[in-house]
């Protein structure tokens, strides 16, 4: 099984878009998903911000998602990681999660596209906590456990060569996290494929 591993949790320099050498491979992380009514508001940010920056790309709005950790990208779909990943989800003891956006930003990224996303000024703690949970229970099932120090939630709208710098948003976007899901892409597609998801019960 050929796999690489990769940064999929901080902002600066990270490795959040496909590689154009692994386009096709196959992508598992863990993530939020937000609600269908927080898409039109997002839309309407990545409009603004792209008229007033001039930003040529197109929102991903369909794949809308806060990475909470990854666990890998793989050149065959691989059976056992699910397996392992499945295992480690079903560990977590959480309360539903507050996500709150107030900010949005382009990641650095040399020599490639940077993604434009929204973030928080002030963090969210009890998504560190389901970050570093899910790293624990990751390890105690075989896999790496990717937890970084550095962890920054944030909210991919798109990716455009020019850069939005840090700006604090008129009107925050807002839900509460009811669950965490197991997601499957394939890099380069632009959509995503729910293997698992489990309850934030509280």
């Amino acid at each position: 099984m050929n796999q690489i591993s990769f940064d999929f949790g901080h902002g600066q320099n990270r490795r959040g878009g496909p590689d154009e050498s692994h386009i096709g491979w196959h992508r598992l992380f863990f993530a939020l998903c937000p609600p269908p009514i927080v898409e039109p508001q997002a839309a309407s940010i990545a409009h603004d911000y792209g008229k007033a920056f001039s930003l040529s790309a197109k929102p991903r709005l369909t794949t809308l998602h806060v990475s909470v950790i990854g666990i890998g990208d793989y050149e065959a779909l691989p059976e056992d990681v699910i397996f392992a990943a499945c295992q480690a989800g079903a560990t977590v003891e959480g309360a539903p999660i507050a996500v709150t956006f107030d900010r949005i930003m382009s990641f650095r990224r040399e020599g490639k596209a940077r993604p434009l996303v929204l973030c928080s000024e002030g963090g969210l703690m009890p998504l560190m906590r389901l970050h570093v949970q899910l790293g624990v229970g990751m390890h105690n099932t075989g896999l790496r456990h990717n937890i970084d120090r550095q962890f920054t939630p944030h909210m991919t709208l798109l990716y455009d060569r020019k850069a939005v710098p840090p700006t604090r948003l008129d009107q925050p976007v807002s839900w509460t996290a009811h669950e965490f899901l197991l997601i499957h892409s394939v890099l380069g597609n632009t959509e995503h494929h729910i293997i698992d998801r489990w309850p934030l019960l509280g």
